[in-house]
């Protein structure tokens, strides 16, 4: 993957990379590690494999295995580190790199087999806890060729991906020559990479210009992203430095079109000096921005975050949390029509490299994210999804034909086909109409429709695929119908009967907790959790809202209005009538849940204390866009630096205790105040913003 100076946060590769210090008579040595360290891995090749003759130097001998696989050479990496892990004095790195070799080609069987011989010497290395769940599972990501991928007409020599849509068109980020940059890699002749666009004519794509003059630098200019008016664009650059790691750090610019020139590019406001923010996309109603950053506070490697638009503002990054990130590195954050968002990921189940994954916000949380499989997926790195819905094609782009190139794919018209379908009453042929249906594959809704006067339905489906059909009417019981490949051969239609039954009616009042005062146009929806289907309506001016339920299941409330902490009630009674309490937030007002208190000298935390951070974990949990700030003090004055110590510890236990249950560390703030006769030992404030 060549972009790995523009893609903001370095891949952690797992190979061992050790400094080795140079003497004047070792000119091999010197010479390799050399074109080694400027990322030149065919032409350091010869002179570290001359070196390794009359050398027995592990640490050579990992960076020559990493440049036969970062050349394509895995048979040749895999011979020398089959040699190493086979030796009496072998470590467990070594493990780890054939392990992740075998996986690479495909030998999952065997791969296992030296993860969790690793496993057994570093048993706390989730990463490689999910490489064994990933050979166990990666069977079920089979090849059934649904959708056809072909490399574009623009690729070059160089790294070019996509990175949006745009005027009919694809803008790319590239390495290809230009004046504005110099070259910065002789293997790849990779120059400093820049925005172009190119116009989709029929099957090709035009020849890429540069987007703008207005947005080049001497540096690189990466991922962006268009508003829905594509009046404004986000988009990463380089800052010219390096952290302490010696990995290049970027940052989130805007600028405005206007008068038929884009403005002087303004920095992100969360952009910071010690961590870089990149890859931007921004949501089609313009209130969401997704990013990734190493920012303090992630779980390892690059996360993802998002900001929401708060006036003309945005409000403080929200990391998307365990579900989503990992202690990999996720990347390629793309939020897409269809309400996914898709990113690419080294740190989930995969087949190799970056693979690429989607997830969706329902329910107030993220899912855990699902792999999208072949052909989006390879061994290789395969990342930077995006769909154009209006011209039914997408793109992604992937480095397993040798360099970063862009994809398009469509669906397969060979492997579609229609399901058809009837909905009749049970013990009857007489149709039933305005019958919603749904589509699911793998617990995810792909399509709904509701049928015909005369019972009838049809979805487009891929052929030799299974799904389910959830059926659901006012008046008649919801049910869950198993499609198989072999039924539609077998039957022109599918006959689904329904069984008649009476629904209940939920209706509540929802009012403000301190006024009592009725809450107009809250959204209320309602999780059916047998059938995980949720339907959504607004009160009404006197607060009130009412909804018809299939008895027998069981349903979450989820409560929510902008301004209002999110309530949740969980397995809601529908035959009873409740009122609903909403706590209000304006601006900075925060909320204090008082905990107990701690004794004199102790700063542990007592399970009272943690039940009660117990419901500040709920209501984080419902609430994704709320930070909390824990501010510690002490009773008891035992002097300033000593009451601040004391503050400190009971504030990084309570910290810590709500990162192990799930909480980013990044939407939690310690505070200590001190010596404080009229406040408890420990107080959490739930805030609209730091």
């Amino acid at each position: 993957m060549n972009k790995k100076l523009l893609t903001t946060i370095l891949i952690a590769f797992v190979f061992s990379i050790s400094p080795i210090f140079v003497f004047a008579q070792d000119r091999d040595l010197e010479k390799g590690q050399h074109h080694f360290e400027k990322k030149e891995y065919s032409l350091a090749i010869p002179f570290l494999k001359e070196y390794i003759q009359n050398h027995n130097d592990k640490s050579v001998k990992r960076n020559l295995i990493y440049c036969y696989s970062e050349t394509n050479q895995e048979d040749k990496a895999l011979m020398l580190v089959k040699r190493m892990v086979n030796a009496s004095n072998a470590e467990a790195i070594d493990y780890l790199n054939y392990a992740s070799l075998l996986k690479k080609t495909h030998k999952y069987s065997e791969a296992k087999e030296w993860y969790i011989k690793y496993s057994k010497l570093n048993p706390y290395n989730e990463i490689v806890l999910q490489h064994i769940q990933a050979c166990n599972l990666i069977t079920e990501i089979t090849d059934d060729s649904l959708y056809i991928a072909k490399p574009i007409n623009i690729n070059t020599a160089q790294t070019d991906y996509a990175t949006s849509l745009y005027k009919d068109g694809l803008v790319i980020v590239s390495g290809r020559p230009n004046k504005y940059s110099k070259q910065i890699n002789k293997e790849s002749r990779d120059c400093y990479f820049n925005l172009y666009y190119t116009k989709k004519l029929g099957s090709k794509y035009s020849i890429p210009k540069l987007l703008s003059e207005d947005l080049c630098t001497k540096y690189h200019e990466g991922s962006a992203s268009f508003s829905s008016n594509e009046e404004f664009i986000y988009f990463t650059r380089n800052k010219g430095t390096v952290d302490v790691n010696g990995q290049d750090q970027l940052n989130i610019y805007m600028s405005r079109h206007s008068k038929g020139e884009w403005d002087k590019p303004e920095l992100f406001q969360y952009a910071g000096d010690d961590y870089s923010t990149g890859h931007p996309s921004i949501s089609k109603n313009g209130k969401l921005l997704f990013f990734i950053s190493n920012m303090p506070g992630g779980y390892g490697g690059s996360d993802i975050y998002y900001c929401r638009k708060q006036g003309f503002t945005w409000g403080p990054p929200i990391n998307l949390g365990p579900s989503v990130n990992t202690s990999g590195d996720e990347m390629f954050p793309y939020i897409c029509e269809d309400g996914f968002l898709y990113f690419a990921s080294n740190g989930h189940i995969g087949l190799g490299g970056l693979d690429i994954f989607k997830t969706t916000f329902e329910k107030n949380h993220w899912k855990y994210p699902v792999n999208i499989g072949f052909p989006f997926n390879s061994p290789k790195d395969d990342f930077a999804y995006m769909y154009d819905f209006k011209n039914k094609v997408g793109y992604f782009s992937s480095n397993r034909n040798g360099n970063d190139d862009v994809f398009e794919f469509k669906k397969n018209i060979a492997k579609l086909n229609t399901l058809r379908g009837v909905v009749s009453k049970i013990g009857s042929n007489k149709p039933i109409d305005s019958v919603a249906i749904f589509l699911v594959d793998r617990n995810i809704v792909l399509d709904k429709t509701y049928n015909n006067p005369d019972g009838s339905f049809k979805f487009n489906i891929f052929k030799d695929r299974k799904y389910s059909l959830i059926i659901q009417k006012k008046g008649f019981k919801t049910k869950r119908v198993l499609y198989f490949p072999q039924n539609l051969s077998k039957n022109k239609n599918i006959q689904i009967r329904l069984e008649e039954s009476p629904w209940a009616n939920i209706k509540a009042f929802v009012k403000n907790q301190f006024s009592s005062t009725p809450i107009q146009d809250a959204k209320v929806e309602v999780v059916n959790k047998t059938y995980k289907l949720s339907t959504s309506c607004m009160t009404d001016e006197n607060g009130n809202f009412s909804m018809d339920v299939d008895t027998g299941n069981y349903y979450n409330l989820i409560v929510s209005k902008p301004g209002y902490f999110t309530t949740v009630l969980t397995n809601y009674t529908y035959d009873e009538i409740q009122s609903v309490d909403l706590i209000q937030t304006k601006g900075n007002q925060t909320i204090e849940l008082r905990t107990s208190t701690f004794p004199n000298e102790g700063w542990l935390l007592k399970e009272i204390t943690k039940g009660e951070l117990n419901n500040v974990i709920e209501i984080l949990n419902h609430n994704p866009d709320i930070l909390i700030e824990i501010r510690a003090s002490t009773k008891v004055d035992r002097g300033n630096r000593k009451n601040k110590e004391l503050c400190l510890k009971r504030a990084t236990e309570a910290m810590n205790y709500l990162i192990s249950q799930g909480i980013p560390a990044n939407r939690i703030e310690k505070k200590v105040i001190g010596f404080n006769t009229r406040s408890a030992s420990l107080v959490v404030k739930l805030v609209d913003s730091f």
